[in-house]
């Protein structure tokens, strides 16, 4: 899998650099006219004048000379006007600063003052010149050329490949650097983004989120961020570009920008989608036929291994009869199916719980302006049903963008998100098999049907029948997902507003003020009708729980900038304030005692338990950052950032935060060779310092936890000291360096990006032991250390077009990281977290590898065994296992690595293609070096116990000396052997979970001007997208993206919520 996926990637760079080759022939411009000047002279002459910044490429307009003599230096609209009209270039202006491009259009202008050196018989000619681009950073913007940090940036056209209602699902293979997954993927669920890898252990290693400016409150749902207003993500990874956000900003930010308003007419766009989900995963179970035998050669096996004076012909009664427990007896129902007896019942219920589901997608944009005012507004409606029943999610957001010029220095504006959604929803990480469907699925057999013949839901069956064999007794998942509620509603709303002044013609003076407000409310209901696991409906009790919280966050900032340019000197100095707040509470009521089912909510209920949990944070930092440029050759940055956070412990309250960046753009020199194939080339280096501030709102303190207490004889409700305070408690310290290289090819047809980094995190919060007569057994602290290190190449072809009807880009991704543990607590060498303990973080090892005996084969005989090192109690049919350490015993001592669930390469590749009025694109995502350990394989569907129903992949491979004596997985047995017990954590289970997927593929149609005229619209365009559609991987899991919401238990998958297929159809039409 691993070579195939390298070798996609080796085939992909090939197809890139191919198309630099198809001719040698490129364009050459030169100017006709040597008495009037530049375009680039009249734009530096109007910059000065208009005390506006402009953006361009100088190689891409040197050779434009402008006839002057009609220009308005006192006019930027007017003049701009006139240049567009005249001269082949495009423009933007946005908040006084202008972006300007050349484009292939004719102009108006007679006498032409261009002309080309490219041969008649050109067939290969680059239509347009990219500007120089403009990213985000924090606190501003910056000329990308002059930027010698590390940063990812990705436009609005890179979102539209994807039918998603976030943008996480939107970036994944797009940048190198970020792992995008979906580990528990159900409507409206949030994807995980990791920015370089894991560099924390306890702590939450979600990267900070801004939009608009505003610091979004950690763990904020991306599905409140609306994609369709979405005009540009920047992504900061290196210390240089995340210190001006301190203690935040160790694990990445992602800097949002939404859609601005322009001046113009009004300009309207509609998108619309509708599309089909499926499952995308390669589980696959046996039928009802199949499991008829598996369950019998389980009972029979267990059976035989009690004694050497019982027959696998001996019936029910004579099985009694010889001390058989249930587990030995063979259901009487199984004999139809055993006899092959043809049209019985033969229910898939994986396929019946996970079905096609239908989402649609509706997105207005209306934006327009004039010269003072400009607005942009967003309104979207997603529906989207789950492919697991009983899910479903809408979703209403908007986004409002509003600036207005008041006077020439007093700028207003306001950014307002707000969404509402509902759905209703299982817990897939805690449900078990009462309320997770897919492990209920995996427990109900085919022999059992959800509904009757007269389509009435059949409750409890499995239960009662399986009873006195003592098989599963799991209720039916299509009863629970009709009968129980499981509805939720959330509101949120984020924004800010800001005045800003500029004075002394170079200084600019900002106050905002921002909020984010969130409110939750969830409700459960479970009547009596409807049992759970190993409790049927008639023994059963209703039940309901309602949790609602609200969470405030409020913002103010200060922020003075300094902006100065002489020559070919280019400063930028900013200074700043920032004051953070959030308050919530979490309210949840459990209600029981229901004397009937009537009142499907806590208000039908006699008894009530109600918990509740409130928190408080603040923050408040000082910041500055000096940028100076000289000619795009030199550049360099030096932020500090100090932060006071109430999250500290009373001795550390306060942190101070550093950066240095340098970049050089040698290919200016003038020791540096002319040549068309390497130019431009820059060296760019980083260091610095952040911190990671997600730690527990209260670890510093002593806090108290409810417990009885005798007084006076009786037993009554109390308090006690839970944890120790920790006065020294303090954020996890990041410090990383960064390389990079920065170069194009071909006369500029391939840009490549390369960085190299290495991030020491030390600090790490772990619960230390400490003596117990303190009165405590452990004490949160800062000391565990972490190094990750890794290489990310960009590769990016420019536009290639073959004559007029002809275009094709493509990008290359590729990302490694390696983390190694340097520390954890005073004497504590290892720390073993898990399912069966699978998962072990080691000194010197990686965070959560996964640690178990090698499998080699399986005992065949009791001689093998014999003669073999093994464990205690093992039989014919287990595993044999590695005695790695040759002392003649399997113990821990023989358990080994076998990698982690944090992938050592991401690779993404993304190709446009446009022929006429079609375009195509598609992205290509992989990752590689990762293990999956999947808990329901672990314990049922592969473990051979017989409990729950077989994978046909464990079936046809199980061992069986007469029908299948070269199988590689046990033998059925209900009598469940220490060696099958402690294989659980072996080879066997750890599944290799490379894998190639077509993330995306994007199909349309532009209707031409001769068909849409007469419709009164600027254009419309047809298109198809899939998500997901090919995914070649050798795991038969349920989902490829699955993990744990702990780091210490990376890469486990336990029944979650499969990410799923998707063919959509829709529309865009702009008026």
């Amino acid at each position: 899998m691993k070579k195939t996926a390298i070798s996609i990637a080796m085939l992909g760079t090939l197809s890139i650099s191919q198309p630099l080759f198809a001719s040698e022939i490129f364009p050459h411009m030169h100017a006709a006219h040597s008495t009037t000047p530049p375009l680039t002279k009249v734009l530096e002459k109007l910059s000065k004048t208009t005390k506006t910044q402009f953006f361009y490429s100088v190689s891409d307009l040197q050779d434009i000379m402008v006839d002057d003599k009609d220009v308005d230096y006192a006019s930027l609209q007017h003049t701009m006007d006139y240049l567009k009209k005249n001269y082949p270039i495009e423009f933007t202006i946005q908040n006084n600063m202008v972006s300007v491009r050349r484009t292939s259009k004719k102009t108006e202008r007679k006498n032409s003052i261009i002309t080309s050196n490219i041969a008649k018989n050109d067939t290969v000619v680059n239509k347009e010149k990219k500007i120089d681009e403009v990213v985000l950073v924090g606190y501003g913007k910056q000329n990308k050329k002059d930027v010698s940090g590390s940063i990812a940036s990705l436009g609005e056209k890179d979102l539209k490949s994807v039918a998603s209602g976030n943008f996480g699902d939107m970036i994944a293979g797009k940048a190198t650097g970020i792992q995008t997954t979906s580990a528990n993927a159900g409507p409206g669920s949030s994807p995980s983004i990791r920015i370089r890898g894991i560099g924390t252990l306890t702590a939450g290693a979600n990267p900070l989120i801004v939009v608009d400016g505003f610091p979004l409150t950690e763990g904020t749902n991306l599905n409140s961020i609306d994609p369709n207003s979405i005009a540009s993500i920047d992504v900061l990874k290196d210390a240089a570009s995340t210190a001006i956000y301190g203690s935040r900003g160790a694990n990445g930010v992602i800097l949002i920008q939404t859609k601005e308003g322009k001046k113009g007419k009004l300009e309207v766009t509609l998108d619309s989608y509708y599309g089909i989900q499926t499952r995308s995963d390669n589980e696959k179970f046996v039928n009802a036929y199949d499991m008829a035998t598996f369950m019998k050669e389980s009972r029979d096996n267990n059976y035989l291994s009690k004694g050497s004076n019982r027959s696998i012909s001996d019936d029910t009664a004579t099985r009694i009869s010889k001390g058989a427990t249930l587990r030995e007896l063979v259901p009487d129902y199984l004999t139809p199916y055993l006899n092959r007896q043809p049209g019985l019942t033969s229910t898939d219920w994986y396929s019946t719980v996970l079905k096609p589901a239908a989402m649609s997608n509706t997105a207005l944009n209306v934006l327009g302006g004039s010269d003072k005012t400009k607005y942009s507004f967003t309104g979207s409606y997603l529906n989207q049903k789950g492919i697991l029943i009983g899910t479903d999610y809408e979703k209403y957001s908007g986004n409002i963008n509003l600036a207005t010029q008041i006077t020439d220095q007093l700028k207003f504006g306001v950014s307002m998100t707000p969404s509402f959604s509902k759905g209703s929803l299982f817990d897939m990480v805690n449900g078990g098999r009462t309320y997770n469907l897919l492990q209920m699925a995996t427990t109900m057999y085919p022999f059992f049907t959800p509904r009757d013949a007269n389509g009435n839901l059949i409750i409890s069956q499995q239960i009662k029948v399986n009873g006195p064999t003592d098989g599963a007794l799991v209720e039916n998942p299509v009863a629970v997902a009709e009968m129980t509620k499981r509805k939720y509603t959330l509101f949120k709303t984020f924004g800010n507003i800001f005045a800003e002044l500029n004075f002394l013609k170079d200084f600019k003076y900002k106050v905002s003020a921002g909020g984010d407000y969130t409110s939750y409310d969830y409700n459960f209901f479970k009547p009596s009708t409807v049992g759970s696991y190993r409790t049927p409906a008639d023994k059963d009790v209703a039940s309901a729980s309602r949790t609602e919280y609200i969470t405030k966050n409020y913002l103010i900032e200060n922020l003075l900038t300094y902006d100065k340019k002489i020559d070919y000197h280019t400063f930028n100095f900013i200074l700043g304030q920032s004051y953070q707040d959030e308050t919530s509470t979490q309210t949840t009521t459990l209600a029981t005692g229901f004397p009937d089912n009537s009142i499907e909510n806590i208000s039908g209920g006699t008894s009530f338990k109600v918990d509740v949990n409130q928190y408080k944070w603040t923050l408040i930092s000082y910041f500055t950052r000096f940028n100076y440029t000289y000619n795009s050759k030199y550049s360099l940055m030096a932020s500090y950032r100090r932060d006071g956070s109430s999250r500290f412990g009373s001795n550390s309250k306060w942190g101070d935060f550093y950066a240095l960046s340098l970049g050089w753009t040698i290919s200016k020199e003038t020791f540096f060779p002319e040549n068309k194939w390497v130019d431009p080339l820059k060296l760019r280096f980083s260091l610095g310092t952040n911190g990671n501030n997600q730690i527990p709102n209260f670890g510093s303190l002593s806090l108290m936890e409810k417990e009885n207490y005798v007084f006076g004889g009786i037993l009554v409700p109390g308090y006690r000291s839970s944890t120790a305070a920790s006065f020294d408690l303090s954020w996890e310290k990041s410090k990383s360096v960064n390389f990079g290289i920065d170069f194009s090819l071909f006369h500029k047809y391939l840009s490549v990006s390369a960085d190299y980094y290495i991030l020491n995190r030390n600090g790490l919060l772990l619960d230390v032991p400490i003596p117990q007569q303190s009165g405590y057994s452990t004490l949160l602290q800062n000391i565990g250390k972490i190094r990750n290190s890794g290489l990310e190449i960009q590769l990016s072809l420019k536009p290639i077009h073959v004559g007029d009807d002809f275009e094709y880009s493509s990008s290359f991704s590729f990302s490694t990281n390696k983390n190694k543990v340097l520390a954890l607590a005073n004497g504590q060498s290892q720390i073993v977290a898990g399912a069966n303990n699978f998962a072990v973080t080691k000194v010197g090892g990686s965070i959560a590898e996964m640690y178990g005996y090698n499998i080699l084969g399986i005992y065949k005989t009791q001689e093998q065994i014999n003669n073999s090192p093994h464990i205690e109690g093992t039989q014919v049919g287990d595993y044999i296992m590695e005695d790695i350490n040759g002392d003649g015993k399997i113990d821990a001592d023989d358990k080994k690595s076998f990698g982690s669930g944090i992938p050592k390469y991401i690779m993404g590749f993304t190709h446009s293609f446009r022929y006429k009025n079609f375009d195509l694109s598609f992205t290509l995502y992989s990752e590689l070096g990762r293990k999956i350990y999947n808990g329901d394989q672990v314990s049922i569907t592969e473990s051979g116990e017989g409990f729950g129903i077989a994978t046909q992949n464990y079936f046809d491979n199980r061992y069986n000396p007469v029908s299948n004596p070269n199988g590689i997985y046990a033998m059925p047995n209900m009598n469940f052997s220490n060696n099958r017990k402690e294989a659980r954590t072996s080879s066997i289970f750890f599944k290799n979970g490379d894998y190639v997927r077509l993330r995306s593929l994007r199909l349309a149609y532009n209707l031409p001007q001769s068909l849409i005229s007469a419709l009164k619209v600027k254009s419309l365009q047809i298109y198809f997208v899939g998500n997901n559609l090919l995914t070649f991987t050798s795991y038969k899991g349920q989902n490829l993206d699955a993990t744990s919401e702990s780091i210490l238990t990376q890469g486990y998958d336990n029944g979650y919520y499969p990410v799923a297929r998707v063919y959509s159809f829709g529309m865009n039409m702009k008026f």
